[in-house]
């Protein structure tokens, strides 16, 4: 993918994330100069491949400088926003699907694991993404500058720890293996299941599994457990394993937010404005036909619409303004009254206490929800 040029394959599905130049001419079929709506098709690329690779590659680098020059200097390229396999992220699919947002602010891309989307976003390859907040909390740790402009949904079952018949419980996982998607929320999963078997990491072994291996990895025997979350869980459940331990035993902890790269926060305010107007339409068009949303989206998972349906049980999708309260100091104290972080740290979840004021920024959400009251 030539990232430099803004040039991507025209592809169904979820948008491949490689490195510059990672793709040749060859077998490109349909090229679009994102912002610009240029279509290469499958003939011209043709006619570039008769070229040495090094040729062909300048040849597209004039044709797209020339056409970039004709559109003036005001032209920028949409945003990427990044998406794993989870359904709590589905609001913004439905939104792309649904063409809610706008397109020209605004390009989503699916991705295959939390681990993708956070590579991406640590390497700039994507702008801004969503994750669950202790995670991202580390990628601030590591110097990835970071802003967290919403809080979306709290998961409430519908992360889970899955097992076969020979486990009932979480203390029989001593001595067994468990598969988890480090980096991610199996990270917070894992401290917790920890302490509720009362076993240290040591006691087991904890074998690395990207989200989309999940499934495969488990029914295969590589693994005697799984920290998974929903849509996997469901299809695991449906396959014979069994929830041994679930996000109901840690609530109000796994946070899902949008968070946007903290250079793209400052110079592109009207795309960052663009990815919340998009959730919240993508999020109305659920809430409003359900049924509809299903029908749309549940077939890509493998699932019927009410199996689909059925996967937001253990989920609530938070209101705006629940977003800014929690970004407005809501986050330093839980409901029980005590320090998030500082549990997070003292489980090892997090390796620093986060400077709250860095990064959170609710000023998009309180623009928003100003927006709205105006409208009513």
């Amino acid at each position: 993918m030539l990232y430099g040029l803004g040039v991507q394959p025209l592809v169904p599905g979820p948008v491949p994330l490689g490195d510059a130049g990672s793709i040749g001419i060859a077998g490109i079929g349909r090229l679009h100069v994102q912002g610009l709506g240029l279509n290469m098709t499958m003939g011209a690329a043709r006619m570039l491949d008769r070229f040495p690779p090094g040729l062909a590659r300048l040849a597209l680098a004039l044709i797209v400088s020339v056409l970039l020059a004709g559109c003036g200097s005001e032209s920028r390229p949409p945003i990427k926003v990044s998406l794993s396999p989870w359904v709590g992220y589905d609001p913004l699919v439905l939104a792309r699907d649904r063409r809610l947002l706008d397109a020209e602010l605004l390009t989503i891309v699916e991705v295959g694991a939390t681990t993708e989307s956070l590579r991406a976003l640590r390497n700039g390859v994507v702008d801004a993404t969503a994750l669950t907040l202790d995670a991202a909390l580390r990628l601030a740790e590591e110097g990835v500058p970071i802003k967290i402009i919403a809080l979306i949904a709290v998961s409430s079952g519908a992360d889970a720890v899955l097992a076969g018949p020979a486990i009932a419980a979480p203390g029989q996982l001593r001595g067994k293996r468990i598969g988890v998607e480090e980096g991610s929320v199996g990270t917070l999963m894992l401290a917790h299941l920890l302490a509720d078997a009362g076993l240290e990491r040591s006691d087991l072994s904890v074998v690395r599994v990207e989200a989309s291996h999940h499934e495969d990895t488990l029914m295969s025997g590589q693994v005697d457990a799984i920290i998974t979350f929903e849509p996997m869980q469901s299809r695991l459940l449906a396959a014979g394993y069994h929830v041994i331990f679930d996000s109901r035993r840690m609530p109000d902890e796994i946070l899902d937010a949008l968070v946007v790269r903290a250079e793209v926060f400052d110079a592109r305010p009207e795309a960052v404005s663009a990815l919340l107007d998009g959730w919240m339409a993508g999020l109305a068009a659920f809430r409003a036909s359900p049924q509809a949303a299903a029908g749309l989206l549940a077939n890509g998972l493998g699932m019927s619409e009410e199996e689909y349906l059925a996967t937001f049980s253990g989920l609530r999708f938070f209101e705006l303004d629940e977003s800014v309260e929690l970004l407005t100091g809501g986050l330093e104290r839980d409901r029980n009254g005590g320090d998030l972080a500082s549990r997070w740290l003292e489980q090892e979840v997090i390796g620093r206490l986060p400077d709250w004021r860095q990064l959170l920024a609710p000023e998009p959400a309180r623009r928003l929800l100003a927006r709205r009251e105006v409208g009513r």
